[in-house]
């Protein structure tokens, strides 16, 4: 199968971020030129550059890693897809968190999980490749096996075993550090700042924001998996377990 465009297209909070930069260091490993080169917020600027890209281009060393939250068609030329599934009730969890939402709005987003499989559960094997979240948290080395296999490249054990170190939580919690102090001086002193450097929400509700890696503030959470079952009164977790229960047993979620 012939294609330049590797697309990562999951329900938020089930470790998008982290496939993308790996999918995109694989690449680079293998010889690739990857775009974009810095990492765009918006889903909308997203697809203005898969629209813009030559589908005729001869130069098969350019390769497109793009991100999006919105489910796609099955049949993008050029194109491979990969996404995730997550336990939804963690999902409600992490997305109540970093979203400083309510419960309802948690589980509207936990829901979209569901939408994405279905959808995705139907499409060719070549084209699409699904990730358990669990798995990434679990066995990240095979995961960067499985992602390479997909994208047809090979990676050897010291890379894999740099670039999991690289994307792991620890480092990645360092880099959001560093660069939340560099926002917070930059307000503090009344500094210029760009318009790359922050997601901006509200005076009191904004987010520092890495454009080569597109990781912000809050992206790595505390929790582990399973604990939502600490965060959720008995009555929400009785809604979340009814909510989900079909899903949760196709897979085997306790």
């Amino acid at each position: 199968m012939k294609f330049n465009t590797v697309w990562i297209s999951s329900a938020p909070r089930t470790g998008s971020m982290w496939l993308f930069n790996i999918t995109r260091d694989i690449f680079k490993e293998s010889g690739y030129k990857i775009f974009p080169e810095k990492i765009p917020k918006r889903d909308n600027d997203t697809i203005k550059i898969f629209n813009n890209i030559n589908l005729n281009e001869k130069n098969h060393i350019n390769i497109y890693v793009l991100k999006v939250h919105k489910i796609l068609s099955h049949n993008l030329p050029m194109s491979k897809i990969i996404s995730t599934i997550r336990d939804p009730r963690d999902i409600c969890a992490s997305f109540k968190e970093f979203m400083k939402s309510d419960f309802n709005s948690a589980l509207i987003a936990a829901k979209s999980v569901i939408r994405y499989y279905e959808a995705y559960r139907t499409y060719d094997q070549n084209y699409i490749k699904i990730i358990r979240y669990e798995d990434i948290e679990r066995n990240p080395s095979d995961i960067v096996n499985q992602i390479a296999n997909f994208i047809n490249c090979t990676v050897n054990k010291n890379f894999i075993e740099e670039l999991t170190a690289k994307y792991s939580k620890n480092n990645v919690k360092k880099l959001i550090e560093n660069n939340d102090k560099i926002l917070e001086y930059k307000i503090k002193n009344k500094k210029e700042i760009k318009y790359s450097e922050i997601v901006f929400f509200s005076k009191k509700n904004y987010r520092s924001y890495d454009e080569n890696t597109g990781f912000q503030t809050g992206h790595i959470s505390k929790r582990n998996i399973g604990d939502w079952k600490k965060i959720f009164s008995d009555t929400e977790k009785e809604i979340l377990n009814k909510e989900f229960k079909e899903f949760l047993i196709e897979h085997k979620y306790n």
